[in-house]
This record gives structure tokens, C-alpha cells and sequence, in this order.
């Protein structure tokens, strides 16, 4: 059976993939702009081990359209809590790996363990690196006045110039760019999260007591070295990793080298 060949649908109108049959559950978060099929090299990877359950963000994959009346990392906790029951570990990329810290915050007694690349902790380099932070806020901001002007396809453009996987915006197949468009009402709510911390975690990180690895890629942009420093200093028991030769996108571009540091850290969790 291929690795994603079972999908289920579940509450709140998200869409879950099941990718691999080891006998260990995982929950696996992908970035903005993706969807639960990118895991499927990770998956492959650690098939003898987990078991990945995947959830596809609203308006990505097969979820539901986004709506903006509720706030994305809230309708995202909530179905994950209608799915998950039991322990599991979870493997977040980007804002998924945001996500995977404010659930481990929020019910601690389902998180075993946590492997993150790059979460977008941005507010975490603010006391080692400021001019990266008020860059990535104005650079947000010319996002945003693009999107207020009617322009969601230009707003998308510079979002993914920044955080895509290095191809030229003009590279990319036309039905995907639009895609992307449709997707920057959910980018834009995101950012509640990522610039003002909704789910108020940067103050608790240090309750985080389950290994933890926090991996940025070497050719990614420079505030995220900082915002992983920062993740990894603040929980209990955190490790740092850069995978070289990977951008922001590494957890898809060098899937094996991020699942080795995944294993590492289920070994770790016992």
C-alpha cells in the first residue's frame, strides 16, 4: 500500500492523511501555503517506526475554505483535539511547528515529543538578533498593503520569494500561483500567531519538558537561526540542528536528513 493511499475526513471540516504503518503515532503539521502530503518523505523514512496522521490547514488540501471569522490556530487545536486522544509525537514544519508548541502548551499530556523545522517563533530572535525581527515586520507589512490593495497574487509572490523553496515565482505553473493567492486570506490571519503570539508561548516555553529538536536550514532566512536558538535554549530539554544545503523548505527538499533527526529524537522519548 502506498503511504498515502488512506485519508479520512474528521470535525471542523478538516481533511486528515494517514501516511505509513509503523506502531508508533505521530501527528504531522505542515507549513502555509502546503498540505499533509508533504510529509510523505519523512513518512517514508520513518515507516518501520510511526505512523504519521497529517491534517490539511483550512483551505489547503481537501479542508474546508478558510473562514475568517475564526482564528486559524484555534480552529486548527480544535480539530486536532477531536483527532487526537492519545500520546503522540509530532513533527511540525514552519507554522505547523507553531502549532506543535502551543498544542504541547496547551495539553501537555498528549505531546511526547516534539521535532520542528524552522517554527516560526519570530518574536524569539528579538533579543539577539532585532533587525531581523523589525525586518521580517516590514516585509510582512509590504505583504499586507498588497493584499489591501487588491493584489493577493502580488502579496502571495513576496510571501513566497521569502519562505518558498528558492524557484522563481515566475517558474511556477500558473494553477499553482493561483492557488497560492486563494490561500493569503489564511497567511495574513496567521500572522496573529506569528508577529504578536497569540497563543502567548514565547513566555512559557521553559514548561516544555519533552525532547524537543529545532532544526533550521543553513541557506534560510537569517532570522530564523535565532528564532530556533531561541526555542531550543527555552525548553527543558531541546537540541539544535542545521541541516545544510536546505532553505525553508527542507523538511520536503531533505526529508531523510530531517527524519534521522526525527528518529533521534523518539529514541529520546523513550
Amino acid at each position: 500500500m502506498a503511504l498515502d493511499d488512506k485519508t479520512q475526513a474528521a470535525g471542523h471540516g478538516i481533511h486528515w492523511r494517514v501516511l505509513g504503518e509503523g506502531p508508533r503515532r505521530a501527528l504531522a503539521l505542515h507549513c502555509n501555503l502546503g498540505h499533509s502530503g508533504a510529509f510523505r518523505g519523512i513518512a517514508a523514512a520513518l515507516n518501520d517506526l510511526l505512523t504519521l496522521e497529517a491534517p490539511d490547514m483550512p483551505g489547503h488540501g481537501r479542508s474546508v475554505p478558510y473562514r475568517a471569522d475564526v482564528p486559524t490556530g484555534q480552529w486548527m487545536l480544535d480539530a486536532i483535539l477531536d483527532q487526537i486522544t492519545e500520546p503522540v509525537d509530532v513533527i511540525g514544519h514552519s507554522y505547523g511547528g507553531l502549532l506543535g508548541l502551543r498544542l504541547a502548551l496547551l495539553r501537555p499530556d498528549l505531546v511526547r515529543s516534539l521535532s520542528l523545522y524552522e517554527p516560526v517563533t519570530m518574536l524569539g530572535a528579538q533579543e539577539k538578533a532585532p533587525e531581523e525581527v523589525a525586518k521580517n515586520h516590514a516585509h510582512m507589512e509590504r505583504i499586507f498593503a498588497r493584499n489591501d490593495a487588491g493584489d493577493p497574487e502580488g502579496a502571495v509572490q513576496l510571501f513566497v520569494e521569502e519562505w518558498g523553496d528558492g524557484r522563481p515565482w515566475s517558474a511556477l505553473p500558473a494553477e499553482m500561483r493561483a492557488q497560492f493567492a486563494a490561500l493569503m486570506p489564511f497567511v495574513i490571519a496567521s500572522q496573529q500567531d506569528v508577529l504578536h503570539d497569540l497563543g502567548d508561548i514565547m513566555p512559557r516555553l521553559g514548561q516544555i519538558d519533552v525532547p524537543v529538536v529545532v532544526m533550521d536550514g543553513a541557506l534560510s532566512p537569517a532570522i530564523m537561526k535565532p528564532a530556533c536558538d531561541y526555542v531550543a535554549a527555552q525548553v527543558q530539554n531541546g537540541r539544535r540542528v542545521t541541516v545544510a544545503g536546505a532553505g525553508h523548505m527542507g523538511a520536503i527538499s531533505h526529508a531523510a536528513a530531517v527524519a534521522a533527526e526525527v528518529r533521534k529524537t523518539l529514541e529520546a522519548a523513550g
